[in-house]
């Protein structure tokens, strides 16, 4: 009976969801997701092999319903911008070793990322994903739903497929992979110069060795960009130290590869620093980036310093990034951020920002 319930819920769910996506008339796609989610309530809990920080951290809560809230706000010279993020996150459980993962976002806003991006800059001073880039996910139609996918686990195996995220299963970082917490820029976030596509149908597959030692690969679909993407990664993990290279290629009909490293040492709990890299064939020569962590003996509040370098090649200009952040906690659930950077490409800007993150 326990199963034919399971079965009968989750039948329902993939209707609704095909329903959502399908939608085009205005609010039909929100009164999908509203009953989407009371309908998947009961299975909740979490235990995704996600390497998103922001995510990783609601494996220890025992919500129902696990819930974060971002709103930034940046300046460059006189103009300024305001932008509110929300996720919602839902896992269901149907045996120990099978679960399904849904990340679904609004967002109100666009930030500074428009006003850069006329002006020439391909960085943009947030990572996070904004009111036009929700309202049509890689230019398929298709709004808030981000991550959808099935997880199994068999022994050191874990294979997922469904709506993915390859950012959240490679190039990871302890201390420079999370736009809510850690730092904003795309540069310290994950490697600019890299495809490592988002929000899109694919597999990922992961096989842990030894108990450092893992080996995982990503196949998804490039849109809004031609073709797919295979990446290939291999994993050695401590409690201080990791590293994680990898290579990726886009089979597009033209020839675009590249390698990237991500990896950071933690000296104490309460120190640590981190080094991402890359090379890429196309638009850009290589990424360097690096910096670190730090929290106060006291207060926990934390400090975050990260210098980033991208070549460019004869037609790109080279790009340099400074940020440094100073974050409060509050309490357990409510931090606020001073955010400054400093990004040079065709010219220089300086970036004055705030962050105000609340997690539940």
């Amino acid at each position: 009976m326990e199963y034919l319930l399971v079965f009968t819920m989750l039948s329902l769910s993939l209707l609704l969801i095909q329903k959502s996506l399908n939608s085009r008339k205005k609010g039909k796609c929100e009164k999908c997701s509203l009953i989407l989610i009371m309908t998947l309530v009961p299975f909740i809990s979490f235990s995704q092999e996600t390497e998103k920080p922001f995510i990783k951290e609601h494996k220890l809560h025992k919500h129902r319903i696990d819930f974060v809230n971002s709103t930034v706000f940046q300046q460059v010279d006189r103009y300024g911008s305001v932008y509110n993020t929300s996720h919602i996150f839902l896992t269901m459980d149907f045996t120990e070793t099978d679960e399904i993962f849904i990340n679904a976002s609004v967002s109100f806003g666009n930030g500074l990322k428009k006003k850069l991006n006329r002006e020439g800059y391909s960085i943009s001073p947030t990572a996070d994903d904004l009111e036009d880039d929700l309202k049509n996910i890689n230019g398929t139609g298709r709004k808030y739903l981000m991550e959808f996918f099935y997880q199994k686990k068999i022994q050191n195996l874990v294979l997922i497929g469904g709506l993915i995220d390859a950012a959240a299963f490679v190039d990871a970082n302890r201390y420079a992979n999370d736009e809510h917490t850690q730092f904003l820029n795309d540069v310290f976030v994950n490697n600019p110069i890299a495809s490592i596509p988002s929000y899109n149908p694919g597999f990922y597959i992961k096989y842990g060795f030894y108990q450092n030692i893992s080996v995982s690969g990503v196949f998804i679909q490039n849109k809004p960009d031609n073709g797919d993407v295979g990446i290939a990664e291999i994993e050695y993990e401590t409690e201080s130290l990791s590293v994680r290279p990898y290579y990726f290629y886009v089979f597009d009909g033209h020839e675009h590869k590249g390698f990237g490293i991500s990896s950071d040492y933690a000296f104490s709990d309460r120190f640590g620093v981190f080094f991402r890299g890359g090379i890429s064939n196309v638009d850009y020569d290589y990424l360097l980036s690096g910096g670190f962590e730090t929290k106060k003996l006291i207060t926990d509040d934390k400090i975050g310093v990260g210098v980033g370098f991208i070549k460019g090649k004869a037609e790109t200009e080279n790009i340099y990034v400074c940020e440094c952040y100073y974050t409060v906690n509050l309490n357990k659930h409510l931090y606020i951020s001073g955010d400054l950077q400093y990004i040079k490409e065709k010219r220089e800007e300086v970036v004055l920002g705030g962050r105000v993150y609340f997690s539940y």
